[in-house]
């Protein structure tokens, strides 16, 4: 009688198993989206516009993009967010593959930028006319925002910099759009 109310309970605990683990999982995606605010605009209303631009590819327009900060200046260490309106559509992998290109583009070794792909790839979605995509950093994490809503988050201070530096690094594909974007 004992071994058999043993098995049961064991059974019970077992067939519990799956639905503890979705609970648990759920809590901890909820404690980590609550991290960043769920809207863009909870961000944005305290900041000020450092600068903006759109970039074009001979006579094709394929976003426009704003930088924004708190005092209207940008330091690579201090809070800030980047929004891009999208012009055209672009499906993820190319997202992707354009940000690994300007990677290389700025000399940064795959083993900096490898890890983080995945999350990329997690995160962005395909992008139609019309859409934004907008990355808020505080210096410790990155959110990024589709649409004005909360997307994903990347939790390594290191990948905020990493990815503002293809539009903001002195040594930038994009000088032009750079200068723009800091205001001068």
């Amino acid at each position: 009688m004992r071994n058999a109310m043993r098995k049961k309970i064991f059974i019970l605990l077992i067939g519990l198993l799956p639905m503890l683990s979705i609970a648990t999982n759920a809590s901890a995606m909820s404690a980590h989206a609550n991290s960043f605010p769920q809207q863009l605009t909870e961000i944005k209303q305290p900041l000020i516009l450092v600068g903006k631009a759109k970039f074009s590819v001979l006579f094709w327009d394929i976003y426009d993009s704003a930088l924004f900060t708190y005092d209207g200046k940008y330091q690579a260490d201090a809070a800030f967010l980047f929004e891009i309106n999208y012009l055209r559509d672009i499906s993820r992998d190319d997202l992707i593959e354009r940000t690994v290109e300007q990677w290389q583009h700025l000399g940064v070794d795959s083993i900096k930028y490898q890890p983080f792909l995945a999350d990329l790839a997690n995160i962005w979605p395909n992008i139609t006319k019309g859409d934004q995509l907008a990355m808020w950093t505080d210096g410790q994490s990155t959110a990024f925002y589709f649409n004005q809503a909360f997307k994903g988050e990347i939790a390594d201070p290191a990948f905020s910099q990493l990815f503002a530096s293809i539009w903001l690094s002195p040594q930038t594909s994009q000088p032009k759009l750079r200068k723009k974007l800091l205001g001068n």
